[in-house]
């Protein structure tokens, strides 16, 4: 897993982690299961035309067999934040019905675990959803982690 644009082990360690077996929601609210950070999760996905998002998946995504699913999580410190999932999956991270632009993103197809990050720069002490959309795969391993503030030599 060397061929990502950072430095990626804290991803790594995170995803080489037993995951623990999540459906995700369909619906926005209190039906979309709430996950900590700094833990791996597979997510079961459901069919993308009958999820209801939180808001509009900030890529326009064909419901052909696409799968798709939110979760719930809390922000402790402001700063960035990095998603990493195995598969193509879209991410939005929304708060209330407002997505929020990711700031970059990398991937590694020699990686399988994790196979693409993306960094979000996070509100403090929010609670916040993802959203998964427009890929086919039926479930997703996925984390949500801080990046440490890196300290100037």
């Amino acid at each position: 897993c060397k061929k990502f644009a950072w430095d990626v082990s804290h991803e790594v360690a995170v995803m080489k982690q037993t995951p623990a077996p999540v459906t995700a929601g369909t619906k926005p609210g209190a039906q979309a299961p709430e996950v900590k950070l700094d833990k791996p999760y597979e997510f079961k996905l459901s069919p993308q035309s009958g999820v209801t998002y939180s808001a509009q998946p900030m890529k326009p995504t064909l419901n052909d067999s696409a799968q798709g699913g939110l979760v719930r999580f809390h922000t402790g410190k402001a700063g960035l934040y990095r998603v990493a999932i195995t598969t193509g999956h879209w991410l939005d991270v929304v708060d209330g019905d407002t997505p929020i632009k990711s700031k970059d993103f990398s991937g590694s197809r020699e990686c399988p675990r994790p196979h693409k990050i993306v960094e979000f720069e996070l509100p403090a002490n929010k609670d916040l959803v993802l959203q998964f959309s427009g890929s086919t795969d039926p479930s997703v391993i996925a984390s949500i982690t801080p990046v440490a503030a890196s300290t100037p030599n």
